[in-house]
């Protein structure tokens, strides 16, 4: 049976490359793109040099959070933003609500733009022929490549990179190609199952508007409480001085085949929080499945059996 003590992460190590058109590619150029930015996003934009990028959260005036995305500084008035999981028109929309008298114009990418996404030791090999041994650029950083931009996107525990260009550009990746020959195609689903043992949600799927950024922890990593103003900001600084939050979004696993999203977990008869989020270890239903649940801190004890209300039993990998 999978527990929360036999459970081993990293589970099978991501390696390969897989083609597809980017979630969210949105473009944002202008004379005021930089500080209208800024005064939009958690993250502290102003120490970027172009080719930095930088994890950030789109909030609502609640502080509840609305997306997510790498912030990409091309130049002086010219940013892209990526992600792997909110919608660009999602994005998008966001922006274009709060436009009042900036000069910048917002660009969503659509079926005109590729991606290829890149992980593990034979993607890194793969990225080094391309580029005649060229590094991979580290995170936080993206290099400008073949017409498009290389950048390591936020993905889950392995090393996985983003090459996002115009789909009409020539370069060194063949169309549609998605398998490395020796280990076989990247998949979606496998960047999935090593986003959830690594613990990271999609935004806005699995955490969102009704969500607050601490309950995930990403206040770690897409929140900066020096920059000043920016949307839902009074939220996050009365957070950060209270510390703390009444539910969490933690691992969880089970045994079997992987439930279905928004199951209620029940502990003596009492609901303790929801499922998020589940996927299968592997084809064998009987290798269990690993997920993300938000639980209740108040009146959760995390050393009795909790279950799902449609059955089966869940086991907490990260303790609350």
């Amino acid at each position: 049976m999978l527990s929360d003590k036999n459970l081993k992460l990293p589970l099978n190590p991501l390696s390969g490359r897989l083609a597809s058109s980017p979630t969210a590619w949105v473009g944002v150029a202008g004379p005021d793109a930089a500080t209208f930015l800024q005064g939009q996003c958690t993250q502290d934009l102003r120490g970027l040099r172009p080719g930095d990028t930088a994890f950030a959260l789109w909030l609502s005036l609640k502080g509840k959070v609305m997306g997510e995305s790498l912030v990409l500084k091309a130049g002086d008035d010219a940013w892209w933003l990526w992600s792997a999981h909110t919608p660009g028109a999602a994005l998008g929309a966001r922006l274009e609500e709060f436009v009042i008298a900036d000069d910048v114009t917002i660009a969503v990418g659509g079926a005109d733009w590729t991606q290829l996404t890149l992980a593990g030791e034979a993607g890194e090999a793969w990225l080094r022929a391309a580029r005649e041994g060229r590094e991979p650029p580290p995170t936080g950083r993206a290099e400008a490549w073949a017409g498009g931009w290389l950048f390591a996107g936020r993905r889950g525990q392995a090393r996985v990179w983003d090459w996002v260009r115009p789909a009409a550009s020539a370069g060194p990746a063949p169309a549609g190609e998605s398998a490395t020959g020796e280990t076989g195609a990247l998949t979606e689903a496998a960047l999935r199952l090593d986003r959830l043992a690594a613990g990271v949600p999609a935004i806005p799927a699995e955490f969102g508007p009704g969500d607050l950024p601490q309950e995930a922890g990403l206040e770690a990593v897409a929140i900066s409480f020096t920059k000043g103003c920016y949307l839902g900001q009074e939220v996050m600084a009365r957070l950060q001085a209270m510390g703390q939050v009444r539910r969490k979004l933690v691992r969880v696993a089970g045994a079997g085949p992987a439930p279905t999203a928004g199951g209620e977990l029940r502990q003596a008869g009492k609901r303790v929080g929801e499922l998020r989020a589940a996927a299968d270890v592997a084809a064998d239903a009987d290798s269990g499945w690993i997920g993300l649940a938000m639980v209740n801190l108040l009146g959760l004890d995390p050393a009795a059996e909790i279950g799902l209300a449609d059955g089966g039993a869940v086991a907490l990998i990260d303790r609350p």
